[in-house]
């Protein structure tokens, strides 16, 4: 099972065009920011946040990376379960509800994360990344190995319950699934509510008991998760469907 494999994707584009292409970052200074946990490197981390491709934005430089990456991943898996005949080896990509755990035991990564910060849950964008749009992100995730992921890849998207209303809205939104679908898509879960929301959910959780959100499989109460699991939603890309 692979985690974190949008903050890899993310860190080792910011690693090629920075330091390998640009020539714009030396090595030896990106180590020495990842080892102090960005602290006095904050220009830095910065400017690798807002120049370096990323993943789910249906950029070739970044998925090129992220290709490369679930292709060795995949081979090699198979390479091993080769030696032990009658035994599937299944791949997938996914953390359930566990990215904030997982979180804590990685370091500060190139894409700009914090030591201990939140990874991005299953095969979703890091939050905040995915700037182009559903479509962009749903393109990004597609050219990856998915068929491949027997056990699952589900890719976590928010959108905007604006662009959802009526019958249109309720339209758009099926014409996003079944296109998920017959484009090959693995898994895709969906949370339907605004910001704002749930913003207000986290100072007044008495008043929102019935507010859900998905956490890649499954339905959650949004109260009931921990603040680092409720941040970690709001920080997402929230998507209209226009």
């Amino acid at each position: 099972m692979g985690e974190a494999v949008a903050n890899a994707i993310d860190a080792m584009a910011a690693v090629k065009k920075m330091v390998f292409d640009d020539r714009s970052v030396a090595m030896d200074e990106l180590m020495a920011a990842l080892a102090a946990d960005w602290e006095g490197h904050e220009t830095l981390r910065s400017r690798l946040i807002a120049r370096a491709p990323k993943f789910a934005n249906d950029d070739g430089y970044a998925d090129e990376i992220g290709v490369e990456m679930m292709d060795f991943f995949v081979e090699k898996t198979r390479l091993h379960a080769a030696r032990y005949p009658g035994i599937i080896f299944p791949c997938s990509v996914g953390t359930f509800s566990w990215y904030a755990m997982i979180g804590k035991e990685v370091g500060a990564t190139p894409d700009g994360r914090h030591h201990g910060e939140v990874i991005a849950s299953n095969f979703s964008p890091v939050c905040g990344t995915d700037v182009s749009g559903p479509t962009s992100a749903i393109n990004s995730y597609l050219k990856m190995r998915v068929a491949d992921m027997a056990t699952g890849a589900p890719l976590d998207l928010r959108l905007s319950s604006n662009s959802l209303t009526g019958e249109a809205g309720t339209q758009r939104l099926a014409g996003l699934i079944k296109a998920f679908v017959d484009m090959g898509g693995n898994m895709l879960t969906l949370t339907v509510t605004d910001v704002e929301e749930l913003k207000q959910a986290m100072k007044e959780p008495e008043k929102y008991r019935h507010l859900r959100v998905r956490m890649g499989g499954w339905s959650a109460y949004f109260v009931m998760l921990s603040e680092e699991q409720q941040l970690h939603h709001i920080k997402r890309v929230e998507h209209g469907l226009g």
